[in-house]
């Protein structure tokens, strides 16, 4: 019969539903906790200013795109030519930034307050301008208030709160407590501020310099475009747009002032040189003229160029005849020690088409033959053919060879004689002829070179006076009306589910860190072996009991459906005795007096025979659900006393009948272990089975004492009481162990104080009316991780 409540635990499925009642007992936490976070969210977008995104884009350009015809390969390819890394890398340079910080004066800063912000604007009726040869800024800067009245200002220092009252719009003389300038923006020289206090903050020049940097985010407009895209956000539209024009304006300036300086180096130094070129020249003409004066030179001029001429022409041609010898006997050599067929030099320079042609037609008969004989071997007729043709091309190449060596000589000879008979001509003009072209030659030089200077000279000036910009402005910087910042819905729903999740995460930390039973479920996963007899929900007031009709039909359902099934495991009616109970449990406090109290009285309601009697003897408290003493006279003295009847006794619980009869544990004995386990004891339980059909003994805990485990096993079962959110889990493995260990035979368990209603859903709000405790204060409602 034990084995009809066991359970496997391998089947046990995750209980979802359970699992969400027991946050979901808790919802008015988390539905607290997410309307306040939701109240905080709002809050803080309320008086949090918005931040707008300002984005402007430009293309870089090259010189080739300057051109009127310009066939890149890669712009047909649609790839960028343009290093956008680069262009990047400069566009977020200190050096520029900081000339944007300087021209839009972003070291110093205005402020407003509204409500419990401030707000920072950029278009305010005044300029203030920092001295720094008068202050030292530090880290967090130097802050001052500024009120604007009708005839000047009202200055004060939030960090040393000095005061200066300015009489005029115009701040000229600044001192340590002010080392700054103030003067109107507008060209009137009054201020109009419909705002009149304004909070000013200036920081290091290096410091708005970085955060600029940090703050400018710059990307291309596609992998292989050379456009890009500069992006800041910013509280004020004004100042994004502002900084971002004018980081491009500083960038193209940049770009024309580098391609400029080139143009300034060159004409710098072509004047250098002209200063020196004009010099030599003039002393180039005076000694020409001084020498062709003095010489008379100037009637051989045209002779002198015919002889020279022809002298010229014959030298060539005697070079010519002997570099082709040379180059003959290079290949007549290669020819006759050419015994194994290999190839021959070819174009080597020879101007003979004949040993030309058959020096190709040998290397390709060279290149057939080696190919036919590493295939087919040296016996192959087509080998021994090849073999035969190159020792005839061979043959014939030396034969045409010799022949146009015999040419060469031939004509080496006639220009040797015509090369003696020029030089002969030549040796006729005078020697100072020579000096005179060498003056002309040095002349012509210099004027060349001062014409080119001079033509450079003016492409530079051009250059420099028509720089173009090597960016092209897509879009001027604009501003995105939808703010970025903050994200709305994003911290709405952070804030939200960061609401709930506090809470939640919290009970879970609790779920999880706990270490107590609720439910026959918690029972079952720690002991399938036991089965699960009932679970009796909450009584308030535990002597409610003692009422004949308690008015909780809840509870007194719980205990109809633990008698059935105390019945079905115990089976039918004994036809000599009644049925033993014993009710248990690990420690005082989980409710077992009172569940035995309920389950006499169930019985009794069923027209049974029912005893209830008290055996724990160490700490009695069955008497104190019927206001009897705890020296009324009970079970101790009938086992201390051979002459106590312990009929006498029993106490008739029905006012009327002898139905429902409880004896109470008596005084507290001495030695209780002693007493139990006495042949005396076995003899009461054994006269009551004769009078009754159900014994009911409330016992002493298990794991405090040994008392009732001395005479457990001489009942027909154990019902053993653990108590929801009290009973620890552990001690369902230590009664788990004694069933394991023999100490208990049959047994089933009881969860007691089921709050079917309270936080878990299923009992965690306990009442300690029951056994040993006294009644829990009720707990205030915001106490719930007690």
């Amino acid at each position: 019969m034990d084995n009809y409540f066991e359970q496997d635990s391998q089947d046990q499925q995750i209980d979802i539903k359970g699992i969400a009642n027991k946050y979901l007992s808790y919802w008015h936490y988390i539905a607290l906790s997410g309307a306040v976070a939701l109240i905080l969210a709002y809050l803080y977008l309320h008086y949090t200013p918005n931040s707008y995104n300002t984005a402007a884009k430009i293309k870089v350009l090259t010189e080739k795109e300057s051109t009127a015809l310009n066939l890149d390969l890669d712009q047909l390819l649609g790839k960028s030519n343009v290093n956008l890394e680069n262009e990047r890398a400069v566009f977020q340079s200190f050096r520029l930034n900081r000339q944007v910080v300087n021209q839009l004066n972003l070291q110093v800063q205005y402020y407003q307050s509204e409500h419990v912000n401030k707000t920072e604007v950029f278009a305010v009726p005044f300029k203030v301008t920092y001295v720094p040869e008068l202050g030292d800024i530090s880290k967090e800067g130097l802050n001052f208030q500024i009120t604007v009245q009708d005839k000047g200002y009202q200055l004060v220092n939030l960090e040393t709160e000095a005061s200066l009252q300015v009489s005029s719009f115009y701040f000229d003389k600044p001192t340590q407590d002010f080392p700054f300038t103030i003067q109107p923006t507008s060209a009137k020289s009054e201020v109009d501020s419909e705002n009149h206090f304004y909070e000013v903050s200036i920081i290091s020049e290096t410091q708005a310099t970085q955060n600029l940097v940090n703050n400018i985010k710059i990307a291309a407009d596609g992998k292989d475009s050379d456009i890009l895209i500069l992006s800041l956000e910013d509280q004020s539209k004004e100042k994004a747009q502002s900084i971002l024009n004018t980081l491009i304006e500083v960038y193209t300036q940049d770009g024309i002032t580098d391609r400029q300086e080139v143009s300034k180096r060159t004409i710098a130094f072509i004047d250098e040189r002209f200063s020196y070129l004009t010099t030599e020249l003039d002393s180039i003409e005076i000694a020409k003229g001084s020498y062709k004066q003095d010489n008379n030179l100037s009637i051989f001029e045209a002779d002198a160029a015919s002889v020279i001429q022809k002298k010229s022409i014959k030298d060539e041609q005697l070079f010519e005849a002997e570099t082709q010898l040379l180059l003959a006997d290079v290949l007549e050599k290669s020819i006759s020690g050419n015994e194994d067929a290999k190839l021959l030099p070819a174009n080597i320079g020879l101007n003979s088409d004949a040993v030309n042609n058959l020096v190709n037609e040998f290397n390709t008969a060279v290149l057939e033959y080696n190919k036919w004989k590493a295939s087919a071997g040296d016996n192959n007729p087509n080998v021994k053919i090849l073999k035969a043709s190159i020792r005839d091309l061979n043959n014939n190449i030396q034969r045409s060879l010799a022949g146009y060596k015999n040419q060469l000589q031939q004509a080496l000879k006639q220009n040797k004689r015509a090369q003696g008979i020029a030089q002969q001509s030549f040796k006729t003009l005078p020697n100072k002829e020579k000096i005179l072209r060498s003056i002309e030659r040095q002349q012509i030089l210099k004027e060349n070179l001062y014409l080119l200077l001079l033509q450079k000279r003016e492409e530079a000036a051009i250059t420099m006076a028509v720089t173009a910009p090597n960016v092209k402005i897509i879009d001027y910087a604009i501003t995105n009306s939808i703010p970025v910042a903050p994200k709305r819905k994003i911290i709405l729903l952070a804030g939200l589910l960061l609401g709930l999740g506090f809470p939640i995460g919290i009970l879970y930390l609790k779920f999880l860190t706990d270490t107590k039973i609720y439910t026959g479920k918690d029972v079952e996963v720690l002991n399938a072996n036991n089965p699960i007899l009932g679970e009796i929900p909450v009584i308030k007031n535990a002597k409610e009991v003692l009422k004949a009709t308690s008015g909780n039909s809840q509870t007194e359902e719980a205990f109809r459906t633990l008698v059935n099934s105390l019945n079905f495991i115990l089976g039918k009616q004994k036809e000599v005795g009644g049925h033993v109970i014993g009710i248990t449990s690990s420690v005082k406090g989980e409710g077992k007096t009172t569940v035995a109290y309920n389950v006499a009285k169930t019985y009794f309601t069923l027209k049974k025979k029912v005893l209830l009697v008290g055996s724990d003897l160490r700490n009695p408290q069955l008497h104190t659900l019927i206001n009897e003493s705890k020296e009324t006279g009970g079970l101790s003295n009938y086992l201390s006393d051979d002459t106590f009847n312990w009929s006498e006794a029993v106490l008739n619980m029905n006012k009327g009948s002898n139905d429902f009869d409880l004896l109470l544990s008596g005084p507290i004995p001495p030695m209780p272990t002693v007493l139990l386990s006495s042949e005396r004891f076995k003899d009461f339980i054994s006269e009551a089975r004769l009078q009754y059909d159900y014994i009911i003994i409330d016992t002493a805990p298990t794991l405090l004492v040994a008392d009732t485990l001395t005479f457990i096993n001489n009942m027909d079962f154990t019902a053993y009481v653990v108590r929801s959110g009290v009973t620890e889990k552990q001690l369902i493995e230590f009664s788990k162990k004694l069933v394991e260990d023999k100490k208990i035979n049959n047994m089933g368990y009881i969860v007691n104080d089921i709050d079917r209603k309270g936080s878990y859903g299923y009992g965690y709000n306990y009442g300690y009316g029951y056994g040993y405790s006294a009644e829990a204060p009720k707990k205030s409602w915001y106490q719930f991780w007690k």
